[in-house]
């Protein structure tokens, strides 16, 4: 009886061993897949940023004695134009951000009637996606700017054009990026309004919605996902932009990612560049948390 249990015994841990066996393969195989992709983002995003951060307290330095602080931090809060600086870049992303998607909304909303000339208007509202930015930013500054087209326009009639260029707002950075961005919004949030089930929209109609009311009530929220993606997209962006600012902002405040470039390249204080990236990095990090956080908590009501 103890010879006939051991007997079945022996297939069974035979079985086992085979299992594990090809766990382990498929586990080797597993690591081998992911390695390329691992590899890629060690290499060109984590090393990175950890020598970024590294070098902002005072380790991994550029032509200077490694010794750790905060220090650089400290500066970056307690002077003005750093400060000043982070708000700024701020504002510009967030005032960018919200009128950009006021307009995309709307137009986006326009887009999914039938009219004529419907299909050459859905062209032409996507040529600024292939303008590079600084070329737009030629482009506004020729017609808004001081001597500008609309300025010598209104100087005939005896006004006086407002400054919207090299203001402290920066309004004229303001009016470029909105340019730039409203398609790009567009195109992702056109996208998920078509996908809405006429059906739906039928319906409200048929009970007596205005077209207003089905805009607020029915589009706007079936479209939530794509307009916050889009929204975090754009303020990303925006928030660390560096060609606009430089070319259309005033004297002061300047943009924190320009004052990253003047750090940097014209007084190579490396680490405090380093501190101002890191600043912008977990700024927009926490954008991001703050995205998905929204993104669950609506998921979870829906439920």
């Amino acid at each position: 009886m103890a010879q006939a249990s051991a007997a079945s015994a022996a297939p069974l841990s035979l079985d086992h061993a085979r299992r594990a066996a090809r766990h382990r393969r498929e586990q080797w195989v597993t690591a081998l897949l992911l390695t390329p992709g691992v590899g890629f983002l060690a290499l060109f995003l984590i090393i990175p940023l950890a020598q970024v951060f590294l070098r902002s307290v005072g380790l991994a330095a550029v032509g200077q004695a490694s010794r750790f602080t905060w220090g650089y931090y400290r500066q970056f809060w307690t002077e003005a134009q750093y400060r000043d600086g982070f708000f700024f870049s701020l504002w510009l992303g967030a005032a960018s951000t919200a009128i950009s998607l006021a307009i995309a909304l709307v137009f986006s909303a326009l887009m999914q009637i039938r009219f004529p000339g419907r299909l050459a208007m859905s062209v032409l509202y996507k040529i600024p996606l292939v303008v590079p930015s600084l070329v737009a930013a030629f482009l506004i500054l020729s017609l808004i700017g001081p001597g500008g087209i609309l300025a010598r326009l209104v100087f005939h009639w005896g006004w006086s054009w407002p400054q919207l260029v090299y203001d402290r707002w920066g309004w004229g950075v303001i009016l470029v990026l909105v340019w730039h961005n409203v398609p790009f919004m567009m195109v992702i949030i056109s996208a998920v309004m078509a996908s809405i089930p006429h059906d739906i929209v039928d319906a409200a109609r048929n009970l007596g919605a205005s077209p207003w009311a089905v805009f607020r009530d029915v589009t706007v929220p079936l479209s939530l996902s794509g307009i916050s993606a889009a929204t975090l997209l754009v303020f990303i962006q925006v928030f660390g932009a560096f060609a606009v600012p430089s070319l259309l902002e005033s004297a002061y405040p300047l943009a924190l990612p320009v004052i990253m470039q003047t750090e940097m390249m014209d007084r190579a204080n490396w680490a405090l560049a380093s501190a101002l990236g890191s600043v912008l990095t977990l700024a927009s990090a926490a954008v991001l948390v703050l995205y998905y956080r929204l993104v669950q908590g609506r998921g979870e009501i829906v439920r």
